[in-house]
């Protein structure tokens, strides 16, 4: 028995150790990788929670205090905006403290590029807080993320065609042959794959029977966009 304690511990150390050094090793080359990790693993928190926080959240008073039990549903969607809050909070204090930040020199630079088991540390603890909040609180945040979400898209919008521009001027500037094939093959598997999701957003999201104009009208002004802007990227006066 106290055998196997001191391997558990042993493996537990050498996990932790192994986590930190491979997050250290990510945030090093870029800072964008991890960050793009923990937001993944939110998703993935978000999604668990929101299969089996329910009838956990339930049986807590601050939460399920009205005279009749919502449905599941209800729950389900409390689960997904309390971590989102979470989320929202933690990328925030972030944003305040880097204010100001304009290279690597800077003292605060290293909260950005180091510290990663503190800040994971960190996010774990406000997730977690975040569902001891009381209800009135979460829906005002339901309210106005409704609009922050879409500025939210709108940032990464703009940062994706930056860096599209940003690898498309770097292999045109090869001037080579082969660089150009790379090129014309990786923007036709985008366009295959942006029609391929498309056709599962009509799958998944406009099912027979339901009230989904909404969702048809975004995905088709989408396609109609991808057209538009294919044909004004391939105009002679715009690529030259």
């Amino acid at each position: 028995m106290w055998a196997a304690s001191c391997l558990a511990s042993c493996c537990a150390a050498c996990a932790c150790d192994a986590c930190r050094t491979v997050v250290s090793g990510i945030s090093r080359r870029s800072a964008r990788i991890a960050y793009c990790g923990l937001f993944a693993l939110s998703l993935i928190v978000s999604w668990i929670l929101r299969e089996v926080a329910a009838p956990l959240m339930e049986k807590l008073p601050w939460i399920n205090h009205f005279h009749k039990t919502p449905d599941r549903e209800w729950f389900e969607t409390d689960a997904v905006l309390r971590v989102s809050l979470g989320n929202f909070l933690f990328f925030t204090i972030l944003a305040i403290l880097m204010i100001g930040v304009k290279n690597q020199k800077d003292p605060r630079d290293s909260v950005h590029h180091g510290g990663w088991m503190m800040k994971v540390i960190s996010w774990f603890l406000l997730v977690i807080f975040m569902f001891f909040l009381p209800n009135e609180i979460i829906s005002f945040y339901e309210s106005i993320s409704k609009f922050g979400a879409g500025l939210f898209l709108l940032v990464q919008v703009v940062l994706l065609l930056d860096f599209v521009h940003g690898w498309n001027d770097k292999w045109v500037g090869y001037d080579e042959q082969f660089w150009y094939i790379v090129l014309f093959s990786v923007s036709l598997v985008c366009y295959v794959a942006t029609f391929v999701f498309s056709g599962l957003l009509f799958h998944w999201f406009t099912q027979a029977g339901q009230d989904c104009g909404l969702n048809t009208f975004f995905i088709v002004i989408t396609l109609i966009f991808v057209f538009v802007f294919a044909i004004v990227a391939l105009h002679p006066a715009v690529s030259m």
